[in-house]
């Protein structure tokens, strides 16, 4: 890469790192496309296997908390693979357990090193060429995506053929692969905030954040229920199109996950609309375009090509708001953006987690339109939050504009 001119270079670390971040992510949502195969092996019902997509969402949360904060006292080179070794260990360990309970286990220790996307995101922005930033979060936030949906899509495709735990060991070795191209992407050291620190201090000064900076409090608020309104869709979806109702195979419901991709690819231009019109009004809006979908999967669920389109406006909207609720909250902390996105994920994947607990007790109740009727309250109580945060909003605007006195 050195004898590459700057922006050709800069160009094939992005490349590198945005693959890095979506093989990570792609390992918690692992057991959402792998249940029926995971029930059947281990002798339980899917309801039963869905603890682990819960537990992988848990681990998620705790380890961004835990250990996305390093990433201030750490050269990201180091911290990055020691995280793909720990991933791929985690993943080849669990593979072999025998049981439903320690499978369960396995998966939240996955889920606790996964979080290998929030440690690129902001190497990355360390790293960009002035002007690039932008950028470059975007084209990570579209990696996620591929991450998340790819993912799901490649496990399902080979879950019927190989069984889980082969497929969960393939994507060990994927991890590993990474290591050195991540090594040569990132031999430029980064500057770091918080060398001296002591970790404590990292992690008691990342909570205070929450105390000193409603706008993150309100944004993250939003995005833990729309982010488990999005994960109950989500999570049941093998299940569903499994089912009686269509009867499709394990690799033709994978393929569902192109809807996701699609949803993904359209996600990027909210940020034009973010910057014109401001991150609480298109995080209202989306958030309603989320509503419209939600609600209409409680007629079609049923109708393929109709239930695809539904999924598809939902987790546009869902993304969408997401990623001005995201700008929102990094914007107003301007001075720890890092603390600032540790805090704000730990509530999405803590929503994700709930969403993961809740989507397949639904299910179970009354199938994809009680999950449908579940995630509307969902939608809705993240517009509570929104409707709170706009309030709050116009009653500093009133105040800032009162006169003082003569």
């Amino acid at each position: 890469m050195p004898s590459l001119p700057a922006h050709r270079r800069w160009s094939v670390q992005l490349f590198v790192l945005a693959t890095v971040a979506a093989v990570a992510v792609s390992a918690i949502y692992l057991p959402q496309s792998m249940l029926t195969n995971i029930a059947r092996d281990l002798g339980v019902t899917p309801g039963v296997a869905s603890f682990t997509a819960t537990a992988v969402q848990v681990g998620y949360a705790v380890g961004i908390f835990l250990l996305v904060p390093l990433s201030d006292r750490i050269q990201p080179r180091r911290q990055i693979t020691i995280q793909l070794v720990l991933l791929a260990v985690a993943l080849v360990a669990t593979s072999v357990l025998p049981d439903i309970a320690g499978v369960i286990i396995g998966f939240l220790i996955v889920g606790v090193v996964a979080n290998i996307a929030q440690l690129t995101i902001p190497a990355a922005n360390r790293l960009a060429p002035a002007g690039r930033s932008g950028a470059t979060t975007t084209a990570l936030v579209g990696a996620l995506l591929v991450g998340i949906f790819g993912g799901r899509i490649v496990a399902s495709l080979l879950v019927d053929a190989l069984g889980w735990r082969l497929v969960t060991v393939i994507f060990a070795g994927l991890m590993l692969l990474l290591i050195p191209l991540l090594r040569r992407a990132l031999r430029t050291d980064v500057e770091l905030s918080g060398v001296g620190t002591s970790y404590g201090a990292l992690l008691a000064s990342t909570l205070r954040l929450v105390t000193k900076s409603p706008p993150l409090v309100y944004s993250a608020l939003t995005n833990f229920f729309s982010f488990a309104m999005f994960n109950s869709f989500w999570t049941v979806m093998v299940l569903h199109l499994t089912g009686p109702l269509y009867g499709w195979t394990v690799a033709q419901a994978g393929l569902f996950g192109l809807v996701g991709l699609a949803a993904g690819a359209a996600t990027p231009f909210a940020g034009r609309f973010v910057d014109r019109f401001g991150a609480l009004k298109v995080a209202g809006v989306t958030l309603g375009i989320a509503l419209v979908g939600v609600i209409t999967v409680v007629i079609d669920s049923s109708q393929g090509i109709l239930f695809g389109l539904s999924m598809f406006v939902l987790t546009l909207g869902n993304q969408a708001a997401q990623s001005a609720n995201q700008n929102r909250a990094l914007q107003a902390n301007p001075q720890s953006p890092a603390q600032a996105n540790t805090m704000f994920m730990v509530a999405v994947f803590l929503g994700g987690s709930l969403g993961a607990l809740l989507g397949p007790i639904a299910f179970g109740l009354g199938g994809m339109t009680l999950v449908a009727v579940q995630a509307i309250v969902l939608v809705g109580l993240a517009l509570v939050v929104w409707a709170l945060a706009v309030r709050r909003e116009r009653g500093r605007a009133s105040t800032r504009a009162m006169p003082g006195p003569a």
